[in-house]
């Protein structure tokens, strides 16, 4: 059974990478038993390094920094031997890095955050990519409005606390389905990904329905979070960006441990959509026009801590 899912993972990938004609760096490890991890390191077209993850464990990042449950978890990423994020889903995003060669170690874990072992074998993928010199990067797309004969789509977002400290971003859609193999390919409508700003500047792409937001610090912050088609146009209808955003206050008590999942803020727009309760706080509609980021992948804050 384990050597069938191996082989599904490894069909699965190469279906996946079919999409793709640029620079590539994978690994995999066939030798130890346990769950079976493949990952996959991704030159984008335009900006940054896609990372697929495929495993048989259950990402469940409702349940980060919760007692362990077996089978289930997320993955920690390091670059050049520093944490920069968890991962909650099949795919994430790494914006640029310094030119050179560069190591990505992927870590499965445990609901707290303890690797994922498998007798004395840690879950872990190591890549090594190489970062190119900047050069020209293509112009990006004018904002685009969503056709008349489609549906609309709709965002919400609501930040929740992370009971280890800090917090994560939960989104939800309507009419709008992610599709981060395809970022920086042609248009499809009603498909594309995610943009997460902070206080106006750009952050990262979103391409799973969790992101942990790293970086805060103690005080009133803007989270928004923009719909973009494949391509990176910024997705707009009735002249307005398709959009959510609302103002998260981060205190000492948030960013230390604590029990629960509290919900320190939501975006207004959400209409019947369910975010899974909790208060929110309703925001007053957003101003894209001061968003100097909304157009290419750079990001203007370091958001890079563990």
């Amino acid at each position: 059974m384990r050597r069938l899912c191996r082989i599904t993972i490894a069909v699965g990938i190469a279906g996946l990478l079919g999409l793709f004609a640029n620079s590539a760096a994978w690994a995999h490890d066939e030798d130890h038993e346990g769950p079976a991890f493949e990952v996959q390191v991704l030159r984008d077209p335009v900006a940054g390094w896609n990372i697929l993850i495929v495993t048989d464990v259950r990402f469940a990042p409702e349940n980060v920094s919760t007692g362990n449950v077996e089978g289930e978890g997320h993955a920690h990423v390091y670059v050049d031997g520093v944490k920069v994020s968890r991962i909650y889903g099949m795919w994430h995003y790494l914006n640029d890095l310094e030119p050179g060669e560069h190591e990505i170690r992927i870590e499965l874990s445990n609901n707290d955050h303890t690797p994922i072992t498998t007798g004395e074998h840690v879950l872990e993928q190591i890549v090594t990519i190489q970062e190119p010199v900047p050069t020209e990067r293509p112009v990006t797309p004018e904002p685009r409005a969503v056709p008349a004969d489609q549906p609309i789509p709709a965002v919400g977002a609501e930040a929740v606390h992370d009971p280890a400290g800090g917090f994560n971003l939960r989104i939800a859609l309507e009419h709008f389905d992610l599709a981060p193999v395809k970022a920086s390919r042609d248009p499809v409508d009603g498909e594309g990904h995610g943009r997460l700003y902070l206080n106006g500047e750009y952050v990262t792409r979103i391409y799973e329905e969790w992101t942990q937001i790293t970086g805060l610090e103690v005080g009133q912050h803007e989270i928004t979070v923009a719909l973009v088609a494949n391509d990176h146009a910024p997705l707009t209808h009735d002249g307005s960006p398709i959009a959510a955003t609302f103002t998260l206050d981060v205190t000492e008590e948030s960013l230390t441990a604590g029990p629960g999942h509290d919900h320190g803020g939501t975006a207004d727009g959400l209409g019947d959509m369910d975010m899974g309760g909790g208060e929110h706080e309703h925001a007053d509609d957003m101003d894209m026009g001061g968003m100097g980021g909304m157009g290419g992948d750079e990001p203007t804050k370091d958001m890079a801590t563990g």
